[in-house]
């Protein structure tokens, strides 16, 4: 009955800690190989994870440490797993000890637990290497070392070249889970480049050569014998090679502007099925390779405005804003306050902002449109937050002054947009910091490709 109690007493520590504290932790590991080689000892500590502009002057009764389970894969056995070793608030640092002299580990075996784990750069290279190599091959594994390189580069922990190096393997990536992270974190690292031309030549380049192999794999239609995941990945490989391409020759670009002719031609359920798949991926490409004339921007309109279906309209609004026609833009959020016109007036403008990146362009028109808007919407938490949460993407102090100035002038009818315009003030000053500390080196890495 002690051994129980004891037990029930450490299971409600570890359940009372993670739920009445804010915040998650992070574990610093470092190898320490003995002097003869013969032994590796695993030193580890925990530090409490803050992101962005947060500062730990908040209490907590625990003094954010936790209790974190934490289990490893290591060289020469990456297919199975450690035992638990358990990290208690009362150690301050915890100790573990390996045959072998070890070059690295890979904490949280599995990604299992909701940690993330920190290595020194050595550590972090050879894991790059692994994962090359294929030698850690549950998606899971691969899964969370993306996620948590970029999170610590992102805090300042790790260097976003580090973090970066560990996608190259992506090339030979299959599983849509691990694939997805990987390009969701370059993709977002392109973003703060996009002032450097030679650089972003080089950064499509990158993602359009990541995606190349899969092309063959996932096809263009599915069949009922394909994993659950498929559709998702066949569309993610095509939409994002189309766009990364950059050829309108490229073969695969070809057959998606040929796909999307022949529905808007006939946009049937049966030429709609034969799509279904890479229905978002056609769509998107249509408009990025549209013609002086904007022609497939014209039809795509029409289908929106034919379309019953809630779902369609969406995909094609994000379509449309994907133009790099601005005055095409503007007219079409001009038209959204139409009663007759199909969709949410306020998701056009926002799909301008998210799908089209027009962000002085999304400004300009909610400034322009600011009563419009406020009448319709500031009622409405999460449809005004959306829109005066925009300005977030901003990152120049210029900018931090124009939005603060202009959300003061709003106070009257800001309404239940407040919260995320405050929200959106603190990204931009989290933006300028990010960008005096992390885009050099984003920007040497791809450069340097």
């Amino acid at each position: 009955s002690h051994i129980l109690c004891q037990f029930v007493k450490q299971w409600y520590q570890r359940r009372v800690r993670g739920t009445l504290q804010m915040g998650f932790p992070y574990v610093d590991v470092v190898l320490q190989p003995s002097k003869d080689g013969s032994k590796t000892t695993i030193k580890l500590t925990q530090s409490r994870f803050l992101k962005g502009d947060q500062l730990p002057d908040d209490v907590s009764d625990f003094g954010y440490k936790w209790h974190i389970p934490f289990t490893y894969l290591k060289e020469g056995s990456a297919d199975s797993y450690s035992n638990v070793t358990w990290l208690t608030p009362e150690k301050d640092e915890t100790l573990i000890e390996e045959e072998g002299d070890l070059d690295w580990i890979k904490g949280n075996g599995n990604g299992n637990f909701y940690y993330i784990t920190n290595y020194e750069k050595p550590v972090w290279q050879e894991l790059s290497k692994k994962l090359s190599a294929g030698s850690i091959q549950a998606p899971t594994d691969k899964s969370s070392l993306i996620y948590d390189a970029f999170s610590l580069a992102e805090i300042g922990k790790l260097d976003y070249g580090t973090a970066l190096d560990l996608t190259r393997y992506g090339i030979n990536e299959t599983e849509y889970t691990v694939l997805s992270r990987i390009l969701n974190n370059v993709l977002s690292a392109g973003n703060t480049i996009q002032g450097d031309k030679d650089a972003m030549q080089k950064f499509w380049s990158y993602v359009a050569s990541m995606l190349k192999p899969r092309i063959a794999e996932v096809g263009w239609t599915g069949n009922a014998s394909e994993s659950i995941t498929m559709p998702k990945l066949r569309d993610m490989v095509i939409r994002n090679y189309c766009r990364a391409v950059a050829n309108k020759t490229d073969p695969v670009v070809v057959e998606a502007l040929e796909k999307f002719n022949k529905f808007a031609d006939d946009p049937s359920k049966d030429n709609k099925a034969e799509i279904a798949d890479v229905f978002v991926s056609i769509t998107r490409t249509a408009i990025i390779y549209d013609n002086e004339t904007d022609t497939n921007w014209h039809k795509m309109w029409d289908l929106l405005q034919n379309s019953e279906w809630e779902a369609d309209q969406k995909n094609y609004m994000a379509a449309l804003a994907r133009s790099t026609n601005t005055t095409l833009l503007e007219w079409m959020v001009e038209r959204s306050f139409d009663d007759n016109v199909r969709g949410d007036t306020w998701r056009y403008l926002y799909y301008v902002h998210v799908y089209g990146r027009q962000y002085d362009l999304s400004w300009k028109l909610l400034k322009k449109h600011w009563d419009k808007y406020a009448k319709k919407y500031n009622t409405s938490s999460f449809t005004m937050g959306y829109l005066t949460g925009m300005p977030g993407v901003f990152e120049t102090t210029d900018m931090l002054n124009t939005v603060k100035e202009f959300f003061d002038s709003k106070s009257d009818n800001i309404g239940t947009g407040l919260k995320a315009s405050k929200e959106a003030l603190t990204e931009i000053q989290s933006n300028i910091k990010w960008r005096s500390k992390n885009a050099d080196a984003v920007k040497t890495w791809f450069a340097n490709l």
